[in-house]
């Protein structure tokens, strides 16, 4: 009896030991907040001074950042071979009917104050899905820029949302400009614009071109339950000019 309690003990503390060093490692990967500071230093910003050649070339560097990058084919492969795995509890919000029920259009107006995003849905279940309205927050523009003209919000650098109708490309965990932004749904890819959750969502225009979304519920329903190059996106409305451009 001694004996199996010595190897209990043995055991009891390999697994302690094994705890503690998996903590070490996670702990590792956690940057300071000194060097997270210094990073976000080094991000690409828009100067408040300047000609507009100058900021829309800043605009267009952070567009750069935001661009999805191209999945090497080994590591598309293991996406693939670990898809089964993943699809039962990693897609929150999802309805239990996708792919057949799915948002086949999501709606976004720009007019002031809550730029209403709305989703329509189409398969068995869709008059049991979520629709909206939900608060979001569009493209503030550069100084100089009129975001309400069709052209002119389309193009790069301008830091306006642009408007049209546009296909759902792909999906990614944060922006790389910045990682606040999340559950990211891409539909301008050239130019890094997406629909994301983020944590300021002002009644006004106010981001570099994205589509913010107030809640990130609303942000993993789209993400969830959007087929790429099915579900669309329908940007129009009335886009009112801020009192803070970039």
């Amino acid at each position: 009896m001694k004996k199996a309690s010595s190897s209990n003990k043995v055991r009891s503390k390999s697994k302690s030991s094994a705890k503690s060093t998996s903590a070490k490692k996670s702990a590792s990967k956690k940057l300071p907040a000194t060097k997270v500071a210094k990073l976000a230093d080094k991000l690409p910003k828009i100067p408040r001074t300047g000609s507009l050649v100058e900021r829309m070339a800043a605009a267009k560097k952070i567009e750069a950042m935001d661009r999805p990058k191209p999945v090497q084919k080994s590591r598309a492969a293991k996406v693939r071979s670990l898809a089964p795995a993943l699809a039962a509890g990693s897609h929150p919000q999802r309805n239990s009917d996708f792919p057949n029920t799915y948002i086949a259009q999501i709606s976004v107006r720009l007019e002031d104050p809550d730029h209403p995003v709305t989703l329509s849905w189409t398969g068995p279940n869709a008059g049991a899905q979520e629709t909206g309205p939900f608060r979001s927050s569009p493209g503030a523009g550069l100084r100089g820029l009129n975001c309400d003209i069709v052209a002119t919000s389309r193009r790069s650098g301008s830091t306006c949302t642009p408007k049209g109708t546009f296909a759902v490309t792909g999906f990614a965990a944060h922006l790389n400009s910045h990682h606040e932004a999340t559950e990211v749904t891409w539909f301008v890819p050239a130019r890094g614009i997406a629909l994301h959750y983020y944590p300021s969502v002002p009644k006004y225009a106010a981001s570099h071109g994205c589509v913010r979304l107030e809640l990130r519920r609303v942000a993993q329903l789209i993400q969830n339950n959007s087929r790429a190059g099915v579900t669309n996106v329908v940007v129009d409305g009335t886009w009112t000019k801020p009192a803070h451009q970039y």
